[in-house]
């Protein structure tokens, strides 16, 4: 509704718009055409003096024909002062009214001949007739593009001669009906000329108008045109570059996954490799604390069982720096996975496990939704998170963890809570590394390396590990798996 009532008022607005334009350009068309029927005037005003100098004297005619001089001066700057510049509606409209008034008073001067000056003689009062003929009908020129203007110089023009021929009577009374008739007849052709000049003169402008809408809305496709070529050229530099970027991406990741590889490789290697080492260390040491079991002092004794604990630790390290090579090397085997079961068999392991058996933890083990995946790998990740939880609520009076799951979104979400000692959250990140540590060994045995090996196994599965705690207020481990999915059966 809004935009039918714009519409219509932009209409209108063009609409009136169009009419002023008419109304400018019939003014300014009949201001260009004064200048010939003015000349025409000054010549005709010459013969009439000659006309009528023999009844009514020199000084009658001359007197008659400077006033027709001025009057005609006056038109012609009317009309000069109307060409000088741009004028708007109001201004128009007082110029036509001016323009319309001189044509009064040029037709009044010129019924002065031909009521007060009219020759005696009949031959000489025809050709006078013949002259206001032709000055009738070429003032009609100038006139007739703007309506009623040549009403305004035909009828004070002839009316004074018309009445003036009635009252002289007898022949002349045959000229005043040929005048009569001749006046309609001039006004009626006038008024046929308005309209046509004004339908030419309109649809001039119109089609200006029209061919200025068009240039603008050729204007508007071309620049519409240029910014589709910017953005079809600047489409074409970004998916160039996206390729680019893509083939450095993916010569990055050849890259990445060559020096994993080889990284995967040397630790295999070098954690193998360090096996036989170390057997031999720690054979060594138990035979010279056979050997020399009665030689060596008790400060020997003690170094031995240093040597030998510390070779046990470097055992464990290297075994679970195996662990988290072969966590990446191997092969995943996907399959649907209980994750329930895999969960309680995790906790009754780390129970069996537990340092502490006065302690043992209280494991509850909610509703866990099905997943998908490795099922020896996510049996390694709730053996860690679980032995975890389990070693770090050890020192803590009744120890309890919960383990929850739940879907969310495209993923499920598996936690383990418990109320053991903690940690800062600010270093959370630092939990995923290899050997990273948070507490200290003598405190919490370990190498350092479960979180790590969880960490690559989720990932490996397209999921994520996190976790929240506070000191001394438990520690929450979450890790997310994609959310499986359903095949239809046929």
């Amino acid at each position: 509704m809004t935009e039918a009532v714009d519409i219509a008022h932009n209409r209108g607005v063009q609409r009136e718009h169009i009419d002023a334009r008419v109304l400018s350009e019939q003014v300014a068309l009949m201001c260009r055409l004064t200048t010939s029927p003015l000349t025409a005037s000054v010549i005709v005003g010459i013969m009439l003096v000659w006309l009528t100098t023999a009844d009514h004297g020199l000084a009658a005619s001359l007197a008659w024909y400077i006033g027709l001089l001025l009057v005609l001066l006056l038109r012609w700057r009317i009309a000069a002062g109307y060409l000088r510049k741009p004028r708007d509606l109001a201004e128009t409209k007082r110029w036509r009214a001016a323009m319309m008034g001189g044509a009064i008073l040029g037709g009044s001067v010129w019924s002065i001949a031909g009521s007060l000056l009219l020759p005696h003689d009949p031959t000489r009062e025809i050709v006078m007739s013949v002259f206001f003929i032709g000055c009738t009908a070429s003032g009609m020129g100038s006139q007739a593009p703007v309506r009623h203007a040549y009403a305004c110089l035909l009828i004070p023009f002839l009316l004074p001669y018309i009445a003036t021929q009635l009252w002289l009577g007898g022949d002349r009374v045959v000229v005043a009906l040929g005048f009569m008739l001749y006046i309609p007849t001039m006004l009626v052709i006038a008024n046929r000329q308005t309209n046509s000049i004004e339908r030419q003169i309109r649809l001039a402008i119109e089609n200006e108008w029209l061919a200025e809408q068009l240039r603008q809305e050729r204007d508007r496709a071309n620049q519409a045109r240029l910014d589709l070529e910017i953005q079809l050229e600047e489409q074409k530099r970004s998916t160039q570059r996206i390729r680019d970027l893509n083939v450095e991406l993916e010569n990055q990741a050849q890259e990445l996954r060559a020096a994993n590889g080889d990284l995967e490789g040397f630790s295999y290697s070098v954690s193998h490799d360090l096996r036989a080492p170390l057997r031999a260390i720690d054979g060594f040491s138990q035979l010279l604390m056979d050997d020399k079991s009665k030689s060596i002092g008790a400060d020997t004794r003690h170094h031995l069982q240093r040597i030998r604990a510390n070779v046990a630790h470097m055992a464990t390290l290297i075994d679970d720096l195996l662990e988290f090579a072969r966590c990446g090397r191997q092969s995943l085997e996907f399959g649907r996975l209980d994750m329930e079961e895999l969960a309680r068999n995790a906790a009754e392991q780390a129970r069996s496990a537990s340092l502490n058996e006065a302690r043992t933890p209280i494991i509850e083990i909610g509703s866990l939704p099905l997943a998908r995946g490795d099922e020896g790998l996510i049996r390694q990740v709730w053996a860690n998170l679980l032995d975890n939880a389990v070693k770090y609520t050890s020192k803590v009076e009744n120890p309890h963890i919960t383990v929850t799951g739940r879907e969310e979104g495209e993923r499920l979400v598996y936690e383990i809570r418990d109320n053991g000692v903690g940690f800062d959250s600010a270093f959370s990140a630092n939990l995923f590394g290899v050997f990273r540590r948070l507490h200290g060994a003598r405190e919490y045995p370990g190498s350092g390396v479960g979180l790590a090996i969880v960490q690559r196994i989720v990932t490996r599965h397209g999921g994520e590990v996190w976790a929240h705690a506070e000191p001394n207020k438990g520690a929450t481990f979450s890790f997310s798996l994609p959310q499986p999915v359903l095949r239809a059966v046929g």
